[in-house]
């Protein structure tokens, strides 16, 4: 590129004529050029003004059109003479205003010629080339809200995953997992297990994701002049404000619209799905001949399951300092709740906020249960909670539930809590885990969950553990005491 770029190339890159890798060439020198910058500046608004003659032929035009012509005859009929000679920046203010000139004194019906040369530069359009250029888009960062299994960001594991800021150019690869990154506050994508990203463009005015496998997005509605786009392969799925899926594999490209507007299009054609719409399009065929069909009612369920993970506080800037990530340790893959939000399989890692936090865990029949608090403090060290294992199924729960109530020294109990009854604290509980084995001995008792302070909780478990079982089958279960 010489020392500046010609004006008839930024009409060229505003058209869709430049290749990716000059159109990068020609930004970054604007960003550094000053000059360059106010003609990209004026002749992408000329163009966005008169789009729809920017390639045809010299048009027939009325002299009350007399500015489409000039726009027509400086950024069409002169690009070869631009080729061969230096930039001249004063170009396009002396075709306006000769242009403008000879439109006032010429007749309705006679031949239009322009010569930019032929008059003094209109002063309103030379104060618009001295305004200062338009900013370049503010860039985007992701937050990892929630990850479980192998998570890869730009080719390594790092262990701070829930600290790095992803930009333009960063990519994700997963494995027996998936990972949730939000990046506005109605705004988060998640990649599923094996699969790829990498983020092509991240800024305010465009977001590129280049996917291989599956992801999910949340996208909240786009302002004027922004886009999204996600790469699948050959195809490229565009959409304003919606929650959709694309799955991109060897066998082709499935696309699913929970709701909001997605368009699917290639080089054959083009396919808008509206909600609750679902598109397959295998391999080697072209979009233009597959057909939306409706969602079921289990793909539909599926969507509130898979929605990526979103914090209510969106601060990409705070964030990283004013929450913690906090591990969720289980001995086999158990659905779990986080303050009474449903997170998916664990073990995992979730962000939230420094505090205490209720855990609960699904049973073997799916009923959600309280596997205890934990207290997260804030970045960068959080926490981990180890979700006890469910204890197995046994028979002769009854009758040992029956023999421990019995057995219960109240007394005792009640001088456990007799100083925080005096304080007014009331209304209190423990949950054990309690294993008894066929001769009537305890294998074990544990506090699981408490209200209770720590002396207290651990003077009512030594008056439990008094209590005597006669012979009979095994047992191992969870008990709740009211105190």
């Amino acid at each position: 590129m010489s020392e500046h770029v010609a004006p008839h190339r930024w009409a060229d890159l505003w058209a869709g004529r430049v290749e990716e890798a000059e159109r990068a060439t020609m930004e970054r020198h604007a960003e550094r050029c000053r000059a360059c910058a106010k003609v990209r500046q004026r002749v992408t608004r000329a163009s966005d003004s008169f789009a729809t003659i920017r390639t045809q032929s010299a048009p027939e035009v009325p002299w009350d059109a007399i500015r489409a012509r000039v726009h027509w005859s400086v950024s069409t009929e002169r690009q070869a003479a631009l080729r061969r000679r230096p930039p001249a920046y004063g170009w396009l203010a002396a075709a306006t205003a000769a242009g403008v000139a000879i439109g006032l004194g010429a007749s309705a019906v006679a031949p239009l010629a322009v010569e930019p040369s032929a008059a003094p530069p209109d002063r309103a359009l030379a104060a618009q080339l001295r305004r200062e250029p338009t900013a370049s888009p503010a860039p985007l960062i992701g937050l990892v809200s929630r990850a479980s299994g192998d998570v890869m960001l730009d080719g390594v594991r790092p262990a701070d995953l829930f600290a790095r800021g992803l930009g333009e150019g960063s990519s994700l690869a997963t494995g027996d997992g998936r990972v949730d990154v939000q990046f506005g506050s109605d705004s988060a994508f998640a990649l599923g297990p094996m699969s790829t990203l990498r983020l092509r463009r991240f800024d305010a005015r465009t977001i590129e994701l280049a996917v291989e496998g599956t992801l999910d997005v949340a996208v909240a509605p786009r302002a004027s002049g922004q886009r999204f786009l996600v790469d699948a392969g050959d195809r490229v799925v565009e959409v304003r404000g919606t929650q959709f899926r694309v799955v991109h594999d060897p066998a082709g490209t499935r696309v699913a619209c929970h709701h909001g507007v997605v368009t699917v299009r290639d080089r054959s054609g083009e396919v808008e799905l509206t909600a609750e719409q679902r598109l397959a399009v295998a391999a080697g065929r072209p979009v233009s001949a597959a057909r939306p069909v409706a969602l079921s009612a289990d793909e539909a369920a599926a969507f509130d399951r898979a929605r990526p993970l979103t914090l209510p506080l969106w601060d990409p800037a705070a964030l990283p300092r004013s929450s913690a990530p906090l591990e969720i340790a289980t001995a086999g893959r158990q659905d779990v709740r986080v303050d009474g939000i449903e997170l998916g399989l664990a073990p995992l890692r979730v962000r939230v906020m420094p505090g205490r936090h209720s855990v609960e865990t699904a049973d073997s029949a799916g009923r959600f249960r309280r596997a205890g608090w934990v207290d997260v403090t804030a970045a960068p060290h959080g926490a981990r909670f180890e979700v006890p294992a469910e204890p197995p199924r046994t028979g002769g729960i009854t009758e040992r539930r029956r023999q421990l109530r019995a057995g219960i020294d109240q007394p005792r109990l009640r001088g456990c809590t007799r100083s925080i009854a005096k304080a007014g604290l009331t209304g209190t509980y423990v949950q054990i885990e309690i294993a008894v084995d066929p001769r009537g001995a305890v294998g074990f008792l544990n506090v699981l969950d408490t209200d209770l302070p720590a002396a207290t909780a651990s003077c009512v478990r030594d008056a439990l553990a008094t209590v005597r079982f006669a012979p009979g089958a095994a047992a191992t279960w969870r008990e709740r005491i009211d105190l």
